[in-house]
């Protein structure tokens, strides 16, 4: 494609070294680029694409791409040169004519939690309806029975973009994502058309980077009001004041609402009976009572699940198809996974559980589950580099409702982490502190007793653990499952 037709209105052609340039690609990475492609000069929290212009000129790099208020530092190069003011927007607009296909119906899911479950509810619905559903999110790109790995919930825009472009090839027509604060705040998902939007849900986070909470939901908010069409259909959870303001502003747009969640919503949870191994859901739709079975066990879960069902319904898969295809859906990977501690007839739970509400939530569904005399425990700690208010209420909210707590590392990224141990346990009275997160779960373990139940909480599905800018092999679930095999050993 020549450089010409992916001149944009928010694009503006400074200098040209040739006639009729033809662009091969585009990155973000000076690293990764080749012979005729577009360099992106991203300005990051730690980096500033900039500086690295002369790497990828001397790569191949036929065109820069940055802010206007750099060009003097590349404005003698030997380079095509597009200028801008939004170069993230810039560039999806570029991205978009270079990987034009995609899904006939994409669903955009943001909130605070329940993105991923909800996302994983969906994808199991469509597939077992004989429909060919993709998700993107925090557990990569999923289609098929394959993943791709990402690093971000929601990827960047190239990054996303080539992975919606695949997924088309693939035959994919429907397709999930995981809309981010970070995501939707930095355009990375506004030029895809999206039919379906979702709000799971609303609570602290991410105040690091929004500054305030009230900007935090003016991102979540943007999805509503900017990038979802008007002709398509929100999903909201209109159980707070929050939902009931992205309803209110749908409602205003002409956007047509489904809502669940509270009392008066359109998809009502009437009452959950918790079984040993499954549990019996009673809900209402539009006035009309269903029951069904689920493997989930937990209050929120299965809220999240309904969300799902919603979705599809919209979609025209019926309530009772709903129904018949949920009954053996099971949580996804790092979301209340169980294991089984025979010997003690006690048990683990991994979770992704990292904001304050999230962890209530958990400890409180799972003080439901407990047998007799058993304790609850939590294990967890809080990433570095994040917002540091989450902390004191963690510590809070572990402290009120577990019985035995311990802290520990979870991602300290750039910061110290015996300085985030000591925000957390600093109101967390009684906690016990062992920093290196594989001692401490090892630890945990040996500390069980008859019917306890710990909560190993933070990490999720992650495999890694990140700092100082190195990511580390580190999987909560496998380190449990050893822990155990270790212990059972030493019990017989």
């Amino acid at each position: 494609m020549y450089l010409s037709n992916l001149i944009n209105e928010n694009t503006h052609l400074y200098k040209s070294i040739e006639k009729r340039p033809k662009i091969e690609g585009i990155s973000l990475d000076s690293r990764e680029v080749k012979k005729g492609m577009i360099f992106v000069a991203l300005e990051g929290n730690k980096l500033n694409g900039i500086k690295f212009c002369d790497e990828a000129i001397a790569a191949g790099s036929s065109t820069i791409l940055c802010n206007e208020k750099h060009l003097n530092k590349i404005s003698d190069k030997k380079v095509n040169i597009l200028i801008t003011k939004n170069v993230i927007l810039s560039m999806s607009q570029i991205i978009k004519k270079l990987f034009p296909r995609q899904p006939n119906n994409v669903v955009a899911i943001t909130g605070t939690n329940g993105k991923t479950s909800i996302a994983f509810y969906l994808k199991n619905i469509w597939e077992k309806n004989k429909i060919n559903g993709a998700t993107i999110g925090t557990l990569g790109v999923n289609y098929k029975n394959k993943v791709i790995n990402t690093k971000l919930t929601t990827p960047d825009s190239l990054t996303l973009h080539k992975h919606i472009h695949f997924l088309k090839k693939q035959n994919i027509n429907y397709l999930a994502i995981e809309a981010s604060s970070h995501g939707i705040s930095q355009n990375r998902i506004n030029l895809v058309f999206i039919n379906r939007g979702v709000f799971s849900s609303f609570s602290r986070d991410h105040l690091d980077y929004h500054g305030t909470i009230e900007e935090y939901f003016k991102s979540k908010s943007t999805l509503f009001s900017q990038i979802l069409s008007k002709n398509g259909v929100a999903i909201i959870n209109n159980s707070c004041e929050y939902g009931k303001k992205i309803e209110n502003l749908c409602k205003k747009r002409k956007i047509k609402v489904i809502t669940f969640g509270g009392k008066k919503s359109d998809w009502v949870l009437d009452n959950i009976i918790f079984l040993k191994s499954y549990s019996n859901v009673f809900i209402s739709v539009l006035g009309k009572q269903y029951k069904f079975k689920s493997k989930l066990t937990t209050y929120y879960q299965i809220e999240n699940l309904i969300c799902s069902m919603a979705i599809a319904n919209s979609y025209k898969i019926s309530i009772s198809n709903c129904i018949k295809l949920v009954e053996n859906i099971k949580e996804p990977p790092g979301r209340l996974e169980k294991i089984i501690y025979k010997k003690k007839n006690s048990f683990i739970y991994i979770d992704y559980a990292h904001t304050p509400i999230a962890l209530k939530k958990t400890l409180n569904e799972l003080r439901k589950t407990i047998k007799q005399n058993g304790k609850l425990l939590v294990l967890f700690g809080c990433g570095g580099d994040r917002d540091q208010g989450k902390r004191k209420l963690m510590g809070k909210y572990a402290a009120k409702y577990a019985d035995k707590v311990y802290i520990t590392d979870d991602n300290p990224r750039y910061e110290n982490p015996e300085k985030i141990r000591k925000q957390i346990i600093r109101f967390c009275k009684g906690a016990k502190e062992i920093s290196d997160r594989k001692k401490a779960i090892n630890f945990a373990i040996r500390k069980l007793k008859k019917f306890d139940l710990l909560l190993v909480a933070g990490k999720g599905h992650e495999k890694y653990q990140e700092i100082q800018g190195k990511y580390h092999f580190f999987d909560d679930k496998k380190i449990v499952i050893d822990a155990i095999k270790k212990q059972e050993s030493i019990l017989c």
